[in-house]
């Protein structure tokens, strides 16, 4: 297959109004058969997505939700990620909830079959008036969403962070990590490529976890807690906590 087919659409779908007054949007990313696509934190062998929303009109602030990614590859070697097609959840909050938005989202992914390539893309929504139907593939990202650690009845993870002159250290104590061939996964989502992290590459149930890091752009960049998110892989299971 040339890859010039492999990425085959990449859409915005619009959903609705949420109880909270915020919206719900979603990417939708079609990929050819068995053409895998990233998670925003890759791996090793991985390429990191990028998105841009400039250009966006009334849109105050908007969070990009990850649903549950799969493991490809072996330890050591492996990528993290969506195989086929994925739909990222967008919440947004306007400026003037009476006005209408137009969401602009500009952006390079990697994707990858025997070889893996950058793609870039641009797309924008269409119609200025959500509808009050629900978008059901938008229901099943939101359903496939990672866990928290309290919709299982574990505690939060605590950690604290250490800096170097150019970089940082990342020690936490994690509940609800009790297998030592799970995939511990510690990421700060919306600083693009302004940060890398050293990933743990052994675990211990019970003791401290910790992975190294460093910045690239910003120098003077301060890393607080509440930017690190923790995520836990282990077979079918995902558990994500944001902010430690």
């Amino acid at each position: 297959m040339a890859t010039g087919s492999a990425l085959k659409k990449i859409e915005i779908l619009e959903g609705w109004v949420k109880p909270d007054g915020s919206l719900l949007y979603g990417l939708k990313i079609s990929l050819a058969e068995g053409w895998k696509t990233y998670w925003h934190t890759p791996g090793p062998m991985g390429l990191k997505p990028d998105f841009n929303f400039e250009g966006s009109s009334n849109v105050n602030s908007l969070d990009v939700l990850w649903p549950s990614p799969i493991v490809f590859g072996s330890t050591g070697f492996e990528s993290i990620g969506y195989q086929n097609e994925v739909i990222l959840p967008i919440v947004i909050k306007t400026k003037n909830n009476s006005d209408p938005i137009n969401l602009k989202i500009k952006g390079q992914i990697g994707i990858c079959y025997n070889v893996c390539i950058p793609a870039e893309f641009e797309t924008q929504s269409v119609s200025k008036i959500l509808s009050n139907d629900l978008n059901t593939d938008l229901l099943a990202a939101l359903a496939n969403l990672p866990l928290s650690p309290s919709d299982l009845e574990k505690k939060d993870a605590r950690c604290n962070i250490t800096f170097s002159p150019t970089g940082f250290r990342i020690e936490a104590d994690i509940p609800f990590l009790e297998r030592a061939d799970a995939i511990i996964i510690f990421s700060i989502i919306d600083y693009g490529n302004t940060i890398t992290i050293e990933q743990p590459k052994q675990l211990s149930p019970g003791k401290i976890i910790s992975a190294t890091g460093e910045w690239h752009d910003e120098p003077n960049f301060e890393i607080t807690s509440d930017l690190i998110t923790i995520t836990h892989l282990y077979k079918n299971q995902v558990i994500e906590q944001r902010g430690c």
